[in-house]
This record gives structure tokens, sequence and C-alpha cells, in this order.
């Protein structure tokens, strides 16, 4: 991907993403909470690792309903976070698969 791209639009940076992600052999799949609004975008997974990620529109940062669920998740000890570049995808994507290949 061409450095500095930025997305109009925040379902342009996830398709990106999961292209990317694919690509390098994750699993990914939508999320949702059955009553929930404020749940995560989507998982990925590989090698028995899980993390979730939250898209956002460059400098934009989630919700505060989308502020207190990623905080739950984290204090359940889940891997959640927001991403608004594909840049900062490539580099979770990047730490995400030292940690996986780790365990």
């Amino acid at each position: 991907m061409p450095g500095d791209q930025i997305f109009e639009l925040e379902d342009d940076l996830e398709d990106a993403a999961i292209k990317i992600a694919k690509r390098d052999g994750w699993l990914t799949r939508k999320f949702k909470h059955a009553g929930r609004r404020s749940a995560p975008d989507r998982w990925f997974a590989k090698l028995g690792y899980i993390f979730w990620i939250e898209f956002k529109r460059q400098l934009c940062e989630p919700t505060k309903l989308q502020w207190e669920e990623i905080q739950l998740m984290r204090a359940a000890g889940l891997d959640v976070l927001y991403v608004d570049a594909i840049e900062d995808f490539n580099a979770v994507l990047h730490d995400r698969d030292r940690k996986a290949s780790c365990q």
C-alpha cells in the first residue's frame, strides 16, 4: 500500500486492512455484540492469537460508548485497539504476527 494513504470512509480503510490481513494469513470476521452498538468492527485471528480493531476515519477517535466497550474488553484481558490509518494497521498486524508466532 502506498504511504500516507488517506481514506475518506471508514469502510474503505477496513476493506484495505482486510485485504492485507488475508494476504498475510489472518482470518477476519465482522464482530457484533447482540444488543450492543459499541462493539469493535472486526476480529483477526492467526495461530491461536486473536485481536479486535475499531476502524475510524483519519483523526477520529472512538465514541464514548466505544471507548467504554474497549476498556471493558481490555479489562478482561483482550487485545483491543483502534486505528485510523492503514500504516497504523500494518504496524499492528506486524506486531501481532510476531506475538502469534511466539505462542
